[in-house]
């Protein structure tokens, strides 16, 4: 069996550079463990950005595939008597049937999927990925020019591969969410469902948060879920989500349709998502938006950036590091940059008490509308931190003050650094070096 690109993982983020290759010519496999109805079912909280959508010229939700328009999102103080509301369009997506549909458009331009079948390990020769052997009824050898790793926080492709790879770069707990949610239906109806609802509170999620998703196009359908900080150790999520939540009155005798848990990758991109013969793209390159946990956006970026380069290296003729290079480039500037400085940011909320949370959103240090710039653009604007540091003079709160500052200086510097990454891959060893030195200056300064 031989193919130009053998894509490991059906998905969303597997389905959407399937959907990218297949627009583009490219001859390219696509296996996974779970069989077509498995198609995009990591379990998560459903929305994405409608900016998504019309950046990248995918097609919009449709049908049963759109389960909710979205208008914006409410985010809740620790005491729930007070909020931020930040504007924006969205859809909430039947993750499963928009994953299919995507995937069924590339097969119609020759992409190829075989489900049942389980990756065993990367074929190497001379220090590049060539290929893979998968079980499908029998050990079977797949060759291929690139292999992308599309398995989500597995990693099942470059796990295995030579500790000295950059895409080979391990996920501390500390960088990460465990978040379980349910979808369930509610006896009464649903206020406002095309808004959903983020709640900020340490003792109900701590280092993370809980969240209530109507689907508004179906009637008291909701995706309510809870994440906590991945290294905190006796925390489970789902204790937390029945003790807290679903105890509320607005839940008895709702019933349950779905379940189920993820752990979530909330940090700064992988270092480089592509090296020799090899692709990384979705969870599996850590691209989740560290502050409020979205991936499915920033997936199809992923799979949009190396799909792009894929293309290029093949029409060079050697998936090189360097050739592929271009997806490191293409993604680091259009949302790594961002998702560098917001790792930040999360990093300062993560330690933020209860009181400083309810402080925050009680005095509206940052407006709804500025909440939404910083989420776009990773950075804050002028006007903004002399509003913030104003009030938070004003009002005696020293402390916090003194960390705002040093938040917005590492912000600007870390996404700074993401858009001056190396432009090849001959510079990257010193690049992380000055990343990873400009990121223990901030833990020091924030402790």
């Amino acid at each position: 069996m031989s193919y130009e690109v053998l894509v490991v993982g059906a998905g969303f983020a597997g389905a959407s550079i399937a959907y990218f290759l297949g627009r583009l010519g490219v001859k390219a496999l696509v296996v996974d463990v779970k069989g077509w109805d498995g198609v995009g079912s990591k379990p998560c909280g459903d929305a994405i950005g409608k900016h998504h959508f019309d950046e990248l010229g995918m097609p919009y939700p449709e049908g049963d595939e759109l389960q909710g328009l979205v208008k914006g999102i409410s985010i809740y103080s620790p005491s729930e008597e007070h909020e931020v509301f930040v504007e924006g369009e969205g859809f909430e997506v039947h993750r499963i049937k928009y994953a299919q549909r995507l995937l069924s458009d590339a097969i119609s331009r020759g992409v190829e999927f075989l489900g049942g079948a389980h990756f065993r390990e990367p074929i190497i020769k001379n220090g590049y990925v060539v290929g893979a052997k998968i079980w499908a009824g029998g050990f079977k050898e797949v060759s291929s020019k690139v292999v992308v790793d599309a398995s989500g926080v597995a990693r099942s492709v470059v796990r295995l591969l030579p500790k000295s790879w950059p895409v080979n770069e391990e996920l501390s707990l500390s960088d990460a969410n465990i978040a379980y949610r349910e979808v369930r239906v509610l006896k009464n109806s649903i206020e406002k469902p095309e808004i959903l609802r983020i709640y900020v509170n340490n003792e109900v999620a701590p280092g993370g948060y809980w969240w209530f998703f109507p689907y508004s196009l179906l009637e008291g359908y909701v995706n309510i879920g809870l994440g906590v900080r991945g290294d905190l150790r006796g925390v489970h999520p789902k204790e937390l989500l029945y003790k807290y939540v679903f105890s509320r009155s607005e839940f008895k005798d709702s019933r349950v349709v779905e379940a189920g848990g993820a752990l979530v990758p909330t940090r700064r991109p992988i270092t480089s998502l592509v090296w020799n013969g090899v692709a990384v793209v979705g969870d599996a390159a850590y691209v989740v938006n560290p502050v409020h946990g979205g991936g499915k956006g920033s997936s199809m970026i992923s799979a949009k950036c190396v799909s792009e380069a894929v293309l290029n290296a093949l029409e060079a003729g050697d998936a090189s590091a360097k050739n592929l290079w271009k997806a490191n480039i293409c993604f680091m500037v259009r949302y790594g940059c961002k998702q560098g400085a917001l790792d930040v940011f999360r990093y300062f909320l993560q330690k933020l008490s209860n009181d400083d949370l309810e402080f925050s959103i009680s005095r509206k240090l940052v407006s709804g509308s500025e909440l939404n710039e910083i989420s776009l653009k990773g950075r804050f604007e002028v006007g903004v931190v002399d509003k913030i540091l104003k009030i938070a003079s004003l009002l005696r709160r020293p402390s916090l003050l003194i960390k705002l500052k040093t938040v917005v200086k590492y912000m600007d510097l870390i996404k700074d650094h993401y858009l001056n990454y190396p432009s090849t891959p001959e510079r990257l060893e010193k690049w992380v070096a000055d990343l990873n030195s400009l990121l223990a200056a901030y833990y020091e300064a924030l402790k």
